[in-house]
C-alpha cells in the first residue's frame, strides 16, 4: 500500500510506503500526525461506501415519506403516527431487499413497491379515501424516486468532504502563504488507485475504485479510556475506539468468544507480555464503567485511577482481547512513547512489532523519540520483520513539510533527534570550563 500527499495542510509532498511498520519521525509541528489522520479518514469514509450510501438513502426515504403522509391528513381524520411509521417501514424494507438483490430500483419496480404497500388500505377505504390514498402513494413515489436518483458520486464527494472537515477542522487546504493549490491524496492498494482532490476544503473529485474492507484504528490519547463511559462528544478517531470497545464489552458472553480465543491462541507470548504490565482483566459494570480486576487488590480499580502509561497498554489489551484487531487492519499510533518511561517504551515497541507480525497489520507510528525508533529497529531485526519496516523523516522548510524516505539511512533520524542532547553537552562543556 502506498500513500501520496500533495499540498495538504502543511505537507508539501509525501510519498509513503505502508507495508508492515511505517515509522515517521521528526520534530513537533512537522506534519507527522497529519499522515495518520489522512490514512484513518480514507479508510473509514471509503470502507463499505456503497452500503453506507444505501442506508442513508433508506433513512431519508423513511423520514421524508413519514412527513408527507402525516401532512396529507388533517388532524381530525388524521393518519396516526403509528400508521405512518408502519407504512414507511414497509416501504423501506422492500426497497432495501431490492437494493440487496439488484443494487438498483427502476421506476417500474418502485411504482409497484409503493402501490403494493398501500393496496390493502385502498381496498378497504371509501371512494373519497381511496382518492386520498392514491394521492399519498403518488407523493411517496415521487419523493422516493427523487432520493434514489440522486447521483452516487455526488453523495460520495459530500461524504468525503464532511468526514475530512470533521477530522481536520476544515483545514485541508495548503497552509502556505503562496498561491493556493489543490490538495491531492492518492491511495494505492494492489495496483489500484483512489485519487481525491480537495479545493477550498471540499472534495471536488474522486477517481478510481478501491474496495476497502479493512478498518483503520487511530490511537493518540490514552485518556480516551476515561471517556468511554461518558456521553461526551468525541472526535472521529476516539469515537471509533469507543464504538469498538463499548459495544464488544456489552455483548452477551458467547458473542465474540471465537475472536477472543483465536487472539489468545495466536498471541500467547504477547498476552504474557501484556500481563506483565497490565496484570488482571478489564471488566465493565452495569453503568458501562471500566475497571481492572486483579488479585493484587481486594476490589477492582477504576481505569480513571490507572497511570497514563498503564492506560496506553490497557487500550491495546482491550482491543486484542475483544477481537477488535483483525488481520490486515491498519493501526495508527501517534507518538505513543509520550506517556511511557524508557522501560515501558521498550516493552511497547516489542509489543507493536509482535502484534504487526502476528496479525499482518499495517502499523503507522509517528514519534520524536530516538530511543523508541531504536527499539522498533532492534525488535524488528530480532523477530525477522526488519524488511517490512520503512522509516521516514519529516522536516519543515519555509512553513511547508516534506517527508523523506530514510530507510537506507536511519542515522539521519538519530542525528536529527540527537540535536537537543548535543546542545546540552555543549552547555555542560561551557559551564564546566567557566
Amino acid at each position: 500500500m502506498k500513500l501520496n500527499i500533495e499540498n495538504f495542510a502543511k505537507i508539501k509532498n509525501a510519498d509513503i510506503a505502508i507495508d508492515g511498520i511505517t515509522v515517521i519521525a521528526g520534530e513537533n509541528n512537522t506534519g507527522k500526525s497529519t499522515v495518520g489522520k489522512i490514512l484513518f479518514s480514507l479508510f473509514n469514509v471509503l470502507s463499505d461506501i456503497d452500503e453506507k450510501i444505501n442506508e442513508e438513502r433508506l433513512r431519508e426515504i423513511e423520514s421524508t415519506n413519514r412527513i408527507i403522509m402525516l401532512g396529507m391528513f388533517d388532524s381530525t381524520r388524521g393518519l396516526a403516527l403509528q400508521k405512518a411509521m408502519y407504512y414507511t417501514r414497509r416501504i423501506k424494507k422492500r426497497i432495501r431487499k431490492q437494493l440487496e438483490n439488484d443494487r438498483y430500483v427502476d421506476d417500474e419496480k418502485l411504482y409497484e413497491i409503493i402501490n403494493t404497500v398501500f393496496d390493502e388500505e385502498k381496498k378497504n377505504a371509501s371512494i373519497s379515501d381511496k382518492n386520498n390514498w392514491s394521492e399519498i402513494a403518488m407523493e411517496v413515489y415521487k419523493n422516493t424516486k427523487e432520493i434514489l436518483q440522486l447521483p452516487e458520486k455526488t453523495i460520495i464527494l459530500e461524504a468525503i468532504s464532511r468526514y475530512f472537515n470533521n477530522v481536520f477542522h476544515s483545514q485541508m487546504q495548503s497552509l502556505s502563504g503562496k498561491e493556493k493549490q489543490d490538495a491531492i491524496i492518492t491511495l494505492e492498494i494492489k495496483g489500484k488507485q483512489e485519487k481525491i482532490y480537495f479545493e477550498k476544503n471540499n472534495c471536488k473529485e474522486c477517481t478510481g475504485e478501491i474496495n476497502i474492507v479493512h478498518k483503520a484504528i487511530y490511537i493518540d490519547n490514552p485518556f480516551v479510556i476515561d471517556e468511554l463511559s461518558k456521553d461526551n462528544e468525541l472526535d472521529p478517531m476516539n469515537q471509533m475506539i469507543e464504538n469498538l470497545l463499548v459495544t464488544s464489552y456489552r455483548e452477551e458472553t458467547i458473542e465474540g468468544i471465537i475472536e477472543t480465543v483465536r487472539a489468545k491462541e495466536k498471541l500467547a507470548d504477547l498476552f504474557e507480555m501484556l500481563q506483565n504490565v497490565v496484570e488482571g482483566d478489564i471488566v465493565m459494570d452495569q453503568k458501562d464503567e471500566f475497571y481492572l480486576r486483579t488479585d493484587k487488590y481486594d476490589e477492582p480499580i477504576s481505569v480513571h485511577n490507572l497511570s497514563t502509561g498503564m492506560k496506553s497498554f490497557v487500550i491495546l489489551k482491550m482491543l486484542i482481547e475483544k477481537g477488535c484487531l483483525k488481520d490486515k487492519d491498519v493501526l495508527i499510533l501517534d507518538e505513543p512513547e509520550i506517556h511511557l518511561h524508557p522501560q515501558w517504551q521498550i516493552a511497547y515497541a516489542e509489543l507493536i512489532v509482535l502484534l504487526q507480525k502476528q496479525f499482518d497489520l499495517s502499523v503507522v507510528i509517528t514519534t520524536h523519540s530516538p530511543y523508541f525508533v531504536d527499539a522498533l529497529n532492534l525488535f524488528s531485526c530480532k523477530y525477522g520483520t526488519d524488511k517490512k519496516v520503512n522509516y521516514y523523516l519529516s522536516s519543515n522548510q519555509n512553513n511547508m513539510v516534506t517527508i523523506d524516505n530514510v530507510t537506507d539511512n536511519i542515522d539521519l533520524i538519530y542525528k536529527k533527534m540527537a540535536t537537543p542532547i548535543q546542545m546540552l553537552d555543549t552547555l555542560r562543556y561551557e559551564l564546566n570550563n567557566n
